[in-house]
């Protein structure tokens, strides 16, 4: 893979030609940058209510507001008589009238604007590109075990990409019954996601209430009872999500172990997701079960990314081997248990404690990726360094 590639958030996807797909790709939020794959031999129903392909959460939005269709080969849009009608390309359309949609046609329901993405004719990645570059994303860390050092990634970064992208973040611990995002941050005791969970609608007004303040971002900590955790559905991470999309820049998600459907539901909504492993037989050997797991959703390769944690700690596997191992691409971060507890014993953060320290630079690469900007690798000095140890 070339240099330049590794430049931006999303890399090419060569798809082989008799898997080309149709795409809706989401142009605002809460949907931003998200690719929704269309059926073929199926309709594609959009409205409110539940049970829907794609359901807009808007009372402005019908019931059964619009289906899409594949036909002949040709994909079609039919407007199914809704409240408030439908745009294509900004001209409102007659209902029950089916209209072809082309490549990058634009269609509206309601304030919810989607990109028809036709990968027969353009990569999906030229699309979601520019996308990358505004609005809210949601980043969803999962890892199948634990010890990985999620939640210490997950802080961390938070604070580089709101002091230097200079980044409205919200950090979201959905690891509901064993969560330490709060011990981490060195945080008191006071509202989590439980107690928002018992407020008669999640809200963005209201979900403020319930944030915790950090040194640059703010936090939502898990249930200070882990019977709680029982008591959070999948509505309800839907809509803390979608919330927090309207009042941030970037959500950071510290999921749990399992799959479930809280997980999945992050994982939908997401738009990019890291599979966290360490460089260990086990490790990977769970992850490769993640990536097939993930495969079955279809997912986009650029929603989808590897990261390593711990590479070059003695005795373990080298980020070559892991590359052939998986069979995918990966993002690094160096061996640093010196670095890493600064942060789990002590709550502090890398970048002002450790600022030229190898993890602190490949979280700041780490933070690049995400926001769509070139990764350092520039010659000499710590950037030197890092490029050589990061395999960039």
């Amino acid at each position: 893979m070339s240099d330049e590639s590794k430049k931006t958030v999303f890399r090419k996807v060569i798809i082989p030609e008799e898997m080309k797909k149709k795409f809706l790709v989401g142009n605002s939020a809460p949907y931003l940058g998200k690719p929704i794959e269309l059926p073929t031999g199926s309709s594609f129903t959009i409205g409110r209510e539940d049970g829907r392909s794609l359901q807009l959460p808007s009372e402005m939005v019908s019931r059964l507001h619009a289906t899409i269709d594949v036909r002949d080969g040709k994909v079609v849009l039919i407007d199914k008589e809704s409240s408030n009608g439908t745009t294509l390309n900004g001209e409102q359309i007659t209902p029950l009238d089916a209209y072809v949609l082309s490549h990058k046609d634009v269609i509206k329901f309601d304030t919810f604007e989607f990109i028809f993405v036709d990968t027969a004719v353009g990569d999906i990645w030229q699309t979601l590109k520019p996308l990358s570059r505004e609005g809210s994303q949601i980043v969803s860390f999962y890892s199948p075990k634990g010890g990985t050092g999620i939640s210490s990634i997950i802080v961390n970064l938070a604070h580089i990409l709101a002091k230097k992208s200079e980044k409205r973040v919200a950090v979201v611990d959905l690891d509901l019954r064993f969560g330490d995002i709060l011990t981490f941050m060195n945080g008191k005791v006071g509202a989590s996601i439980f107690d928002l969970t018992r407020e008669a609608e999640i809200t963005p007004e209201n979900i403020v209430n319930c944030m915790h303040k950090g040194p640059d971002f703010d936090y939502l900590p898990a249930p200070k009872k882990s019977e709680h955790a029982d008591l959070i559905n999948s509505a309800h991470i839907k809509a803390i999500l979608w919330s927090l999309q309207a009042k941030y820049d970037f959500v950071l998600v510290d999921l749990k172990s399992e799959i479930d459907d809280l997980s999945i539901t992050a994982w939908e909504l997401s738009n990019l997701i890291y599979l966290v492993a360490l460089p260990e037989i086990g490790h990977l050997l769970a992850a490769r079960r993640v990536i097939e797991i993930m495969n079955t959703f279809k997912y986009p390769e650029t929603k989808f990314k590897l990261l390593i944690n711990k590479i070059g700690r003695e005795g373990t596997v080298s980020a070559d081997e892991v590359k052939a191992f998986l069979k995918k691409d990966i993002t690094t971060l160096p061996y640093a248990p010196d670095d890493a507890i600064l942060t789990s014993n002590n709550g502090k953060l890398l970048f002002d404690e450790r600022p030229s320290s190898a993890f602190t630079a490949g979280l700041v690469n780490l933070n690049r990726l995400i926001v769509g900007e070139e990764v350092i690798t520039e010659e000499g000095g710590i950037f030197s360094k890092l490029k050589s140890m990061l395999g960039l």
